[in-house]
């Protein structure tokens, strides 16, 4: 009798068990097919996206590269040359010392690689020949200057 209950309980318990996993299945089959239905026709969007800029934009490439050829000679060594002396040369940071102002810091040797303030003292990061030097400047002024250890 004990042993005609527990298979009762057995088969109704499977039969809830399989009821259970086929509406979820269901469920996640749903989700699956709203979620990716939407996205279908992206690709083919995308791509007469891509298609109609690159028509829009050759045009506009064209008549960029005929321009400058049409209107002006073609650089010379002249030109280079002055476009070059245009670039600032700026010393080394192994020559900062400390007590130079602030501004003569900046036109001596650049702007520099890093710059953090904290309570008033202004931590600069500059790049010599032998490595980094960091300048701490207060009030204006160069306070002191970390060289690298060689």
């Amino acid at each position: 009798m004990v042993r005609l209950i527990s298979l009762a309980l057995w088969f109704s318990l499977a039969a809830s068990a399989f009821g259970q996993a086929a509406v979820e299945a269901g469920l996640g089959a749903s989700r699956a097919a709203t979620s990716t239905a939407p996205a279908k026709g992206l690709g083919k969007s995308i791509g007469g996206l891509a298609g109609r800029l690159d028509k829009a934009l050759k045009p506009a490439q064209k008549d960029a590269e005929e321009a400058p050829a049409a209107n002006s000679p073609a650089p010379t060594a002249s030109a280079a040359a002055s476009s070059a002396k245009l670039a600032p040369k700026y010393e080394d940071a192994e020559a900062i010392e400390p007590g130079l102002p602030y501004a003569d810091l900046i036109r001596r040797f650049g702007p520099p690689a890093m710059s953090m303030t904290f309570d008033g003292e202004t931590t600069l990061s500059y790049s010599g020949k032998v490595g980094p030097y960091q300048v701490k400047v207060v009030a204006g002024k160069v306070k002191a200057v970390e060289q690298p250890q060689p």
